[in-house]
């Protein structure tokens, strides 16, 4: 048997007993090629492994009568392991490649990519369908953090499109950016039947190049829609859908960290993924006893993940602070807000119209910040408030909060509450409040940004009088608008005064806002709708969703280092 032949039905062999994820393929496709840094515009017939073939292997080879998650740490080291005896046994040029459609199970369309080149190069590619409405997608394949020329390519290829022959054609470029050689595939890919909208609607008010680089990430699509996957979405500036992360959560799917490169997010409500550049889950936290939900934040200093979360033995809910050790993957409740409140929470009720008989959702924190990895500035939906605590780890005492002072008339909390400069309304039922530095500012000055949902509402508190808050929305009447804000608050003389007001479409709950490279991404939730705003606050592109229910966020993140140089 030659050499070529060889590999070919070896690689094909490997990939029949590799573990694939669950409702995914397979793909080996080899390419006929001309050397090294040839061009070469034509594709061989691809081999292709059905879903149900490769998860019927997954389950002899790890001897399951079903695989229920593949966050499971066998069910990757599987994997991996495969992976590793091809890249080991089987030659894999620029002319063929190895390719693997996500094999660890945590990027649908995700394209895993493996070859050797005899000099250093770097790896340019485009995606693109024979649809004139989904543009060409063109990135660089992630090498290392600083993006070095190699001789050895793996990594992701990220914008393939479901139910579509996409051609990716693949550039190498020299370490002084000559062009050395180019080599196109072609693959048939599935439609998984996970993706409702491959396209978003999308209406530009501005010059669309004013748009940042980056990709939307939608969390919590359609959320109440219990016919809806649960996934990350991301998302391109025309709207066009080029990655999905899976997961199974219920309120989790709201955020992610970078910590050390790779890539950190809830995959169910009581377990988090610390997941890599070629998508294996490398580590999984769990925090037994809790459920968690609305935020976490890194503490980079003390390599703590803090984490909003409920005990599930408690009668009340969403008022935990979590610390999960990165180092040893133990958790530890930091803060009960009971302890820190006892008597507004004692004061709290459950209404008929609480979503929730069981527990009472008395303060709802929904976003949490760390402060040079010493204090925290928390959201309270339930209390319209901002509360800033100190040495969270140590001796966590309120430092201040930020609101209307009327919500906290008659309390023993009315002196921790920072002084109003300027006339104009505070927050009502804020989420995702951001903490901002600027050089420029004085010491003990800093901004926070957030959606100021516009909406009055205390259902643990029924008789609470809300007039005070004018042209809010409440329970039982919408209004046209909520905003962005962005409060300039100052320690040093207790006050906090707005300085940026974004108009944008109302939203009772949910929703959120971000400072991005420049420019504001707002994401007005059960509007289902979210844009991109330039610093003067006016309108670049709105993207508008399909939801039946609501999208909890969207943020951007431009994913280099992760899946791009």
């Amino acid at each position: 048997m030659d050499e070529k032949k060889k590999s070919n039905k070896g690689l094909f062999l490997a990939l029949l007993f590799s573990v694939a994820a669950l409702g995914v393929a397979l793909v080996l496709c080899a390419t006929i090629g001309k050397g090294f840094g040839a061009s070469n515009n034509s594709s061989s017939k691809e081999n292709y492994i059905s879903a149900e073939k490769v998860q019927r292997q997954v389950k002899k080879i790890l001897n399951l009568d079903e695989v229920k998650t593949v966050y499971d740490a066998q069910y990757q080291s599987t994997v991996k392991t495969r992976l590793e005896a091809m890249k080991k046994d089987y030659v894999c040029t620029f002319e063929e490649p190895l390719f693997v459609m996500n094999p660890f199970g945590t990027n649908v369309t995700g394209m895993y990519v493996y070859f050797k080149t005899s000099e250093a190069v770097n790896v340019e590619y485009t995606v693109s369908v024979a649809d004139i409405s989904i543009p060409e997608y063109t990135k660089t394949l992630y090498t290392d953090e600083d993006g070095n020329v190699v001789k050895k390519h793996e990594g992701q290829i990220i914008g393939l499109i479901q139910g579509k022959i996409n051609t990716v054609t693949m550039r190498l470029y020299s370490d002084d950016g000559k062009f050395v050689g180019e080599n196109t595939f072609k693959f048939d890919v599935p439609d998984y039947g996970t993706i409702k909208e491959t396209e978003l609607k999308v209406t530009n008010k501005q010059d669309s190049k004013k748009l940042s680089d980056g990709l939307f990430v939608i969390y919590g699509y359609d959320r109440r829609n219990t016919n809806e996957p649960k996934h990350m979405l991301f998302y391109d500036n025309d709207g066009v859908i080029r990655a999905e992360i899976p997961l199974a959560v219920t309120n989790g799917d709201v955020n992610m960290e970078f910590i050390d490169g790779k890539m950190f997010y809830a995959c169910t409500d009581s377990s988090y993924a610390l997941v890599n550049q070629l998508g294996q889950v490398e580590s999984i936290y769990n925090t037994e006893g809790y459920t968690t939900h609305h935020d976490f934040d890194y503490d980079k200093e003390n390599k703590r993940v803090l984490i909003l979360a409920t005990k599930k033995k408690s009668k009340s809910k969403q008022d935990i602070i979590l610390s999960l050790n990165m180092s040893t993957g133990g958790i530890e409740e930091v803060i009960d807000f009971g302890n820190l409140m006892p008597d507004i929470k004692k004061g709290a009720v459950i209404t008929a119209d609480a979503p929730d008989r069981e527990k009472i959702d008395w303060v709802h924190f929904n976003s949490i910040q760390v402060i040079n990895g010493k204090h925290l500035i928390l959201s309270s939906r339930e209390l319209s408030s901002i509360i800033r605590i100190n040495n969270y780890y140590t001796m966590p005492k309120i430092g201040y909060i930020i609101s209307d002072s009327k919500i906290w008339e008659g309390t023993k909390y009315s002196s921790l509450v920072l002084k109003k400069k300027g006339t104009f309304t505070s927050q009502a039922g804020q989420h995702s409040v951001n903490y901002v530095t600027d050089a420029s500012l004085k010491n003990g000055q800093y901004y926070l940004t957030f959606f100021n949902n516009n909406y009055a509402q205390r259902l643990s508190y029924p008789d609470f009088d809300w007039s005070f808050i004018k042209g809010a929305g409440t329970q039982n009447k919408d209004v046209d608008n909520s905003y962005y804000y962005k409060y300039l608050v100052d320690e040093k003389k207790g006050t906090y005064k707005l300085v940026e007001k974004v108009k944008v479409p109302y939203s009772s709950i949910v929703s959120n806002v971000q400072e991005y490279n420049g420019n504001r991404v707002i994401c007005s939730g059960t509007a289902g709708v979210f844009g991109e705003y330039d610093k003067d606050g006016k309108l670049i592109s709105k993207f508008k969703t399909k939801v039946t229910s609501l999208i909890y966020r969207v943020q951007k993140e431009t994913m280099d280092g992760y899946w791009f140089n």
